[in-house]
């Protein structure tokens, strides 16, 4: 069986200011190829675009992938 890959996309999650819920922000469509420390980077350049009210508590890295049979 082959392993191939859907989609790669992120997710940035945030303290979001005057409530408890926290706020979202998605990158999708990522080339398959792109390597974690690559998106580390990318995320600290997006918590200094940030308030500093809300700072940054979560990455997530999201593969899908399916098999060929």
């Amino acid at each position: 069986m082959e392993k191939i890959s859907d989609s790669k996309k992120t997710e940035f999650t945030y303290q979001a200011i005057g409530t408890a819920n926290p706020r979202k922000q998605s990158l999708t469509n990522l080339r398959p190829d792109t390597e974690d420390k690559d998106i580390l980077a990318l995320s600290d350049i997006f918590q200094t675009l940030a308030p500093s009210e809300e700072p940054m508590e979560k990455l997530a890295i999201i593969n899908t992938h399916h098999y060929s049979i």
